[in-house]
């Protein structure tokens, strides 16, 4: 019976091990929405969304490619940790990399952030970038707050990267939580999103 107990245990013991290997290596597939990344020469292109563990994920990824010194933003939805999201943007301007949008490219929320921290900053016609509000749960918003330690905090970056800082607020009241406003040529060019502006007329 004891022996039983022990084969029953080591049983439960390896199915668990199973489960937590196969949601760790899905966790790390590209499928996930998680920030990731593919490489031609100099150039890194990136896709998905920020989120708690991605700061160590971006840092290793530069580490190991120490070549890189653009990066093309096409499909960046956003993130779900702000704090880490500003982490990664600041890691970005650390590392001296350029940023770019592609014509087909689309960035919001977040991943805005992660633009605006180039040392150069350049999109083709037709890209989007894509602003809100954000909240906390389905209730909470910046609005129900006023000014906040989340508001100094993103300002000071904007400050950092070189844009108005004004544009942390534009982006509370152009777009509720559960909407998306697509900035036009003039509002980027009014916050200073952009080091080099297109002709896109």
């Amino acid at each position: 019976m004891l022996f039983s107990m022990k084969n029953k245990m080591r049983l439960a013991f390896v199915l668990v091990a199973a489960v937590v290997a196969m949601a760790i290596y899905q966790s790390r597939q590209a499928g996930d929405g998680s920030i990731r990344f593919t490489v031609d020469g100099n150039t890194a292109y990136g896709y998905g969304t920020t989120q708690s563990n991605s700061y160590g994920h971006v840092k290793s990824f530069l580490d190991e490619n120490p070549q890189v010194e653009h990066l093309v933003l096409r499909r960046m939805p956003g993130t779900i940790d702000s704090f880490t999201n500003l982490r990664i943007a600041r890691l970005i301007r650390e590392r001296g990399l350029t940023t770019h949008l592609e014509r087909r490219s689309v960035i919001a929320s977040g991943a805005v952030d992660l633009f605006i921290a180039g040392v150069e900053r350049t999109m083709e016609c037709g890209a989007l970038i894509g602003v809100h509000s954000w909240s906390v749960g389905k209730f909470i918003s910046p609005k129900d707050m006023g000014r906040d330690d989340s508001q100094k905090l993103h300002e000071k970056f904007l400050r950092d990267m070189g844009v108005d800082p004004s544009f942390y607020v534009f982006t509370r009241e152009a777009a509720e939580p559960e909407a998306m406003h697509y900035m036009t040529q003039s509002e980027i060019a009014r916050f200073g999103l952009l080091t080099e502006t297109p002709n896109c007329e």
